[in-house]
């Protein structure tokens, strides 16, 4: 699938290359033809479609997001007409307040997709230089997983997919995934063998899905991974099937959602479900983006109700390639350092990818998957939230403050961005430090202990559940015989 490393340096370097310092940000494609509105009720909807059918052939309802006013319209373009035109006359019917917004379908894409950074694997890539690699030290994670290795979390991963035999994930992945990939059902990380965004690579994405789950899984190892498809083999998808992803995540029960993706468009669709998880307190952490600017902002990463993550190297100086900005929350390694063309693994962030690889890479997606483990962890030490003192609406601050406050100050070390990486670079040893030990598997009355009562109210449970549920240990959305045989053996 892809290269190794030693075949060539050029080839080599250019695989892991980012955008830098005077890089164009280019503008976010629109997906042809279509186009999102929040129409209130079925009579602003129809209204809706009436008035654009004066003006436009074919205008239609091509899909709905489930018990949400938000829809995806399908049009065509008569012959002189304009894609411009079309988005006026959906402004005109906002100003008249048939809709409550509207846009046109733009699409986003992972921010190595978007600078052609690619994996890179090859000899001495393997399962020791990922579990070696230098965010493991950096981090302190062996000593925050004795404090908390994220059980009772669900991660909802909107990515590439992922590769759900890799060994490296130990059953970590819920068999619950989704694919919001038209004609293609499959939650794994595969490819089409096209170019799909005309670059030159095919298929250059495939593997980002599962490298970001596993350095969540190097974080936070007992938390669930829900596999949630939507980015293309090119690492693209339109606002609309990313907003599908969210909400689906949402209605499953995710805990922390992890989007390694972004775009300069700041979609109402991904605003909305952004305000939506905050309320129900669900965190989402997003990608700076890899340009080395302030301006165009990425979203949903500058979302305010969401955590933007930047990146930084071994030394916590900040990444040459990464975005930055007064509202991003966090900084986490992202960097690998690549000498003639030859890796230098003790500098790298390490990944799995699929059919049973390890790959190295850098980037701000890398980053944020760090990031959400960490939050991942801090949840799980805090198993009774919501509650009266951290109502759901008011989690996202308390993680964010409680990660800040426990975390690495980098203003120091970049005077010239001090306050535009992020409010701390991440350390999972400090945060889990400062917090109370986390239950581990099976303990769903948070008692300390694996026994009998932990059973009990496993049989009560029993059935079809959100899988956020702490009885549905595989969070496969129903507590069942497998969910005893999980708790049986951390009895």
């Amino acid at each position: 699938m892809r290269a190794t490393f030693f075949i060539s340096i050029v080839l080599a370097n250019a695989m892991l290359s980012t955008a830098r310092a005077g890089s164009v940000v280019p503008p976010d494609p629109i997906v042809a033809g279509q186009a999102i509105v929040n129409a209130s009720t079925p009579a602003a909807l129809a209204q809706t479609i009436a008035a654009l059918s004066v003006q436009f052939p074919a205008v239609s309802v091509a899909l709905q997001i489930p018990n949400r006013p938000i829809y995806l319209l399908s049009y065509e373009l008569a012959p002189k007409q304009t894609t411009h035109q079309f988005d006026l006359a959906l402004g005109a019917l906002v100003t008249q307040g048939t809709l409550t917004w509207a846009e046109l379908n733009y699409e986003g894409q992972t921010a190595e997709g978007k600078t052609d950074s690619l994996w890179l694997s090859g000899l001495g890539i393997n399962a020791n230089a990922y579990d070696s690699q230098y965010a493991v030290p950096l981090l302190g994670l062996k000593s925050a997983h004795r404090r908390s290795r994220g059980a009772g979390v669900v991660v909802s991963v909107i990515d590439t997919g992922i590769d759900a035999t890799h060994p490296v994930f130990e059953n970590s992945i819920s068999p619950l995934g989704a694919s919001f990939i038209a004609n293609s059902p499959s939650f794994s990380d595969i490819g089409d063998g096209l170019d799909n965004d005309g670059d030159g690579f095919f298929d250059e994405q495939v593997g980002h899905g599962t490298f970001i789950a596993g350095l969540i899984h190097l974080v936070a190892p007992d938390a669930m991974i829900l596999p949630v498809r939507v980015l293309d083999s090119d690492g693209r998808a339109g606002n609309f099937q990313v907003a599908q992803a969210l909400a689906w995540s949402i209605d499953r029960g995710a805990h922390v959602v992890n989007m390694s993706l972004g775009e300069t468009y700041h979609s109402n669709a991904l605003e909305d479900l952004a305000q939506e998880a905050l309320q129900r307190g669900i965190i989402i952490v997003a990608a700076a983006g890899n340009f080395d600017v302030e301006d165009p902002r990425e979203y949903p990463a500058n979302d305010s109700n969401a955590c933007g993550v930047t990146a930084l190297d071994s030394t916590d100086y900040k990444a040459s390639f990464t975005n930055f900005e007064i509202d991003m929350d966090l900084a986490a390694p992202g960097v690998s350092r690549i000498i003639n063309g030859v890796p230098d693994l003790a500098q790298c962030v390490v990944g799995p990818i699929p059919s049973g690889g390890f790959a190295v890479w850098q980037g701000t997606s890398m980053a944020t998957a760090f990031a959400s483990g960490t939050v991942a962890l801090v949840r799980s030490q805090n198993p009774q939230w919501p509650d009266a003192q951290t109502p759901n609406a008011s989690i996202f601050n308390r993680v964010m403050d409680l990660i800040d406050v426990n975390g690495v100050s980098i203003d120091e070390l970049n005077p010239q961005f001090a306050g535009m990486l992020g409010r701390a670079r991440i350390s999972p040893s400090g945060v889990t430090a400062a917090l109370p030990i986390a239950p581990r598997v099976g303990d769903v009355n948070f008692d300390g202990v694996v026994n009998a009562a932990d059973l009990t109210i496993q049989l009560s449970q029993w059935g079809v559940c959100e899988p956020s549920l702490r009885s549905d240990l595989n969070a496969d959305g129903i507590v069942n015989a497998a969910d005893i045989v999980t708790l049986l053996s951390n009895w």
